[in-house]
Order: C-alpha cells, then structure tokens, then sequence
C-alpha cells in the first residue's frame, strides 16, 4: 500500500473512531450538571422537594450534580418563562407547582409560554390536598351544615389566599357545585393571618392546603370539614367526593417539566430515574414526613392532567367571573 493509501485508511479509522466517540457522549446522558428552575423563592414547598431530590435522590439516580435555582415572580410566571425559553437538552428542567401550568395562565393575560405547547411533561411527584376548614369551636361540625347555612344567609366568609389561587378555585367549584354563596375574602400576605382571624373568629372558614393547617388540626384548634383527597392519619376528614362534591377536586401537584421537545434519549433517562425515585419506601417515608401526599405519574399521564385542569379551570374562571388582581 502506497504511503497516501496508508494515510487515507488511518485517517478514515480516526474519522470513524471520532464518530462512534461522539455517538457515545451524545447517548450519555447527563455528562454535566442539571439544573432545577424552581418558580418560588426559598422556603417554598417546591424549593423543599426540589432541593431534596437534588440533594440525594435525583443525584444519585443521574450520577451528576443537580443544582436548583429559584427565579420566583408573578406567581410562578417568571420561573415558567426561564423553563419554556431553555435549550430542550436535558440540563434545564423545572419542579413546578401547579398554578404555573394551569390557573395562572388562565386569568393572568401577561403569561408568555402555554403550559401544553411550551413544556415536556416529564413526571408528577407529589400533591397537597386542599381543606375547607372552621374554628373548632364554631357551630359547623360538617360541610353540609356550613353550606346549608350559606345558602340560607349568604353571610358566611371564607378566607383565600388569593384571588385565582388554587384554594380560591376549589372553592368556586365547590359554590358552583353546592349553590352555596361563600363570600371569599383574600389575603395577599398569605396563611398566617387567615388562620388568626379564623381562630380569632373574623372569619367564617378557610380554604386551604392542608400542611398550613395540619398543625392547629391537630391541635384541636381548627376543624376540617372535607378535604380534596384522603389524608394520612386523618380517617375522620371526609372528602368532597364523599359528601356530593366530586367536581371540588384541585389540588396543588408538584411536577417536573422540561422545556418543549425534550429529546427521546432524555427521556429514556428520565423517566425511569424519577419513577425509581418515587417508588422508594424510604423516599416515599421522608416526603411524607415533609407534608407531602405522593402522586407519582409519568409523562403521558401529566400532560393529560394538565390539559385537563387547564380546561375546568378555565370554564370555573368563566362562570364564576375571576380575572387577576
């Protein structure tokens, strides 16, 4: 063989040897740290669980770094934008809350991705369950009682955390649903003060999630009337489904999205990383123990449950006239 042929062959054998190369890092996914949007600031239930399965699971299960970044604003807005606008390469993902892909896209004009258009479903994680809840020591002992008495007063109140909010949702659902007239009355400072006046007696009841209150449950200061879904060691608290109200169902899922058109190869990586997560004993133990019910659901399954909520709650911001405030 002449020394051009000699060169030809090797050059092709490094070509091909590069090929294979690139074709092994390329199917190596992750080979460099991912990054969790979280659209809250720090403290927030999405900031704990993603800093959770950052901290061990998901690290563990990738054989990489997993950082989180906080981008909060305009209720989950801001966050959700970062995510949509990320390269769909795997290495961007969010942990987001349920209002950023359902209600707030509803009644806020300003949103600038669409939750189904703009995002891969990736895996739902987990869910708190919304309550509608009285003083302990008030004369309601179950839901029918307080609704009966709206229906005849139309002077019950019943404290929000804020206009277009799940906990405001669910109890738009559950008027439309019942007939009842519940005043609702927000708080933009959040749950704390509802849950003075409530004890204080300023107000009538309260809608919502079921950690910021498991406490004074407990305590045998607040009483719950009905709940979204069953709640762990609370056999007691029926659920709206059980008392007539199946439609008063939203809860506040958590769920991991990445950009639109993530690749088949991420996913394949994926998927089975956060349904090994989600089905650890002792994984499921520490979530629970953070106040979290496990909801755990693959891709398919979020993303019919996201077009799913985006259209009840579009008809209940219809019906029950909400727009943002």
């Amino acid at each position: 063989m002449s020394t051009l042929g000699k060169f030809a062959s090797i050059t092709a054998a490094v070509a091909i040897g590069w090929c294979h190369s690139a074709a092994w890092s390329q199917d190596k996914y992750p080979s460099k740290p991912v990054r969790i949007i979280v659209a809250l600031g720090p403290g927030a239930g999405a900031d704990a669980l993603a800093r959770f399965l950052a901290a061990g699971p998901l690290r563990s299960e990738l054989g990489t770094e997993v950082m989180v970044e906080n981008r909060g604003g305009a209720g989950g807005v801001v966050g959700g934008d970062v995510l949509a606008k990320s390269k769909p390469d795997g290495y961007t993902l969010g942990l987001l809350h349920a209002s950023v892909v359902s209600t707030v896209t509803v009644i806020n004009d300003n949103v600038s991705y669409n939750p189904v258009r703009d995002f891969t479903p990736v895996a739902t994680l987990v869910t708190n369950q919304l309550a509608i809840l009285v003083n302990a020591g008030s004369r309601w002992n179950t839901l029918e009682q307080l609704l009966d008495e709206a229906k005849a007063t139309g002077k019950i109140s019943c404290g929000i955390i804020g206009v277009g909010s799940h906990t405001h949702f669910n109890m738009e659902l559950l008027k439309l649903a019942s007939g009842a007239n519940l005043a609702r009355v927000p708080y933009a400072q959040g749950t704390g003060p509802i849950i003075n006046d409530l004890l204080g007696g300023h107000l009538d009841c309260t809608s919502l999630v079921w950690p910021a209150v498991e406490g004074q449950v407990k305590a045998g200061k607040l009483r719950a009337l009905a709940a979204t879904s069953p709640i762990k060691g609370f056999p007691n608290i029926p659920t709206f489904a059980s008392r007539g109200f199946p439609q008063a169902s939203l809860e506040v899922f958590f769920a991991v999205f990445g950009p639109a058109n993530l690749p088949p190869d991420v996913m394949a990586r994926l998927t089975p990383a956060f349904e090994h997560i989600m089905k650890n004993p002792a994984i499921v133990e520490k979530l629970e123990g953070m106040g979290f019910s496990i909801l755990y659901e693959n891709s398919r399954q979020l993303g019919d449950r996201v077009k799913t909520e985006l259209g009840i709650v579009a008809d209940v911001a219809k019906r029950a006239g909400i727009k943002g405030e």
